[in-house]
């Protein structure tokens, strides 16, 4: 695979973590927070499917396709839960969270649960490497009959876990049970949207003919996008994290129509370089938006700002914008400089 990457993918991530941030706003309005949670975390899993398909479709190693899964997303899932530790520390210090939530929190580090947004890398790498192993031992229609059962039996399992979880609040050692389990329910929840990323993106090529066809794809776009906000209003406001679907069916729709649009209307785009750049760093932003204080930051900038213009619209979109230049220098320090915390090697300067 050429290492070119494709902007309509990158602006579409951007796209995903502008929602992501407006959706963790309490002033963004409520019937926009649930469209947004409809489909803002499942459009980075699809987005992941494409890329797995793009970057592993004729590689035959198996152990080279999950070694380099886990060295792009276990290694910064370390690093940045180191960080989130130290940060913990200063917060206990400053009883900003308890003793319980401290060891709470370690213990969701340990057995891959994640704190707080690294929940989503866990997942990625859970479901990509599930994906992987069972295409390496079935054909297509069984795979996909494969991450149906698993998606059907992981639901089933989500429900008795959130139960156990509403039961026992407060139990640490209820935590410590059954934080992996979640992490590997959780997991099983999200590979059918990391499936149907991947297989899109193969029949896409197989049909591209028929796909590139402006018409179509304005036509995918249009419908996609109301029917997800019709399901997204009827299934009302989810959680990939919490594995909270309500309606498992309605989820699952919501998240696919959602993605598509997202991405078949950058498709239509000509490239837009701080649309890319945001996509690009869109993993540093989610990683440091919430328990680094990023969002906060933002959110003060946006009140100073409100205070002049006491317009609700003013106060979200500059407590975003502010978040996003946060995120993309701490991206653009990280990649330059410590690229080991991103699982990468430092580029050398040609001589």
């Amino acid at each position: 695979m050429s290492n070119k990457r494709l902007s309509y993918l990158d602006m579409a991530k951007g796209i995903g973590i502008i929602l992501v941030l407006y959706g963790h706003l309490i002033y963004t309005g409520e019937r926009v927070r649930v469209w947004i949670s409809a489909f803002h975390m499942p459009l980075f899993f699809v987005i992941s499917g494409i890329t797995l398909y793009m970057g592993t479709k004729d590689e035959k190693d198996i152990k080279g396709r999950i070694a380099k899964k886990a060295r792009t997303l276990l290694i910064p899932y370390m690093w940045f839960s180191i960080i989130y530790f130290v940060v913990d520390i200063g917060n206990v210090f400053l009883n900003k969270i308890t003793i319980y939530d401290f060891k709470s929190n370690i213990i969701a580090t340990l057995t891959f649960a994640g704190k707080s947004v690294m929940w989503f890398i866990t997942a990625l790498f859970i479901s990509q490497v599930v994906l992987i192993l069972l295409q390496s031992k079935l054909p297509d229609a069984w795979v996909i009959v494969s991450v149906i059962v698993i998606a059907v039996i992981s639901c089933i399992c989500a429900t008795y876990i959130r139960e156990v979880y509403a039961n026992n609040e407060g139990s640490l050692s209820v935590v410590a049970l059954l934080s992996l389990p979640k992490s590997i329910v959780r997991s099983g929840t999200v590979i059918p949207y990391v499936a149907a990323g991947y297989y899109a993106r193969k029949y896409y090529d197989k049909y591209r003919f028929l796909a590139d066809r402006i018409y179509i794809r304005i036509i995918t776009c249009i419908v996609s996008f109301g029917l997800c906000v019709f399901i997204s209003l009827t299934n009302w406001a989810v959680d990939t994290n919490n594995m909270i679907l309500n309606n498992p069916w309605l989820y699952y729709a919501g998240g696919l129509l959602g993605s598509i649009s997202i991405i078949s209307f950058c498709s239509l785009l000509p490239s837009i370089g701080i649309l890319e750049r945001i996509g690009r760093y869109s993993l540093v932003t989610m990683a440091i938006h919430l328990d680094m204080y990023v969002l906060w930051a933002g959110l003060q900038v946006g009140l100073l700002v409100y205070g002049i213009c006491p317009v609700s619209k003013v106060l979200t979109t500059v407590t975003v914008i502010v978040t996003l230049i946060i995120g993309c220098i701490t991206g653009y320090i990280v990649e330059r400089f410590f690229p080991f915390i991103l699982g990468r090697k430092k580029r050398t300067s040609a001589t």
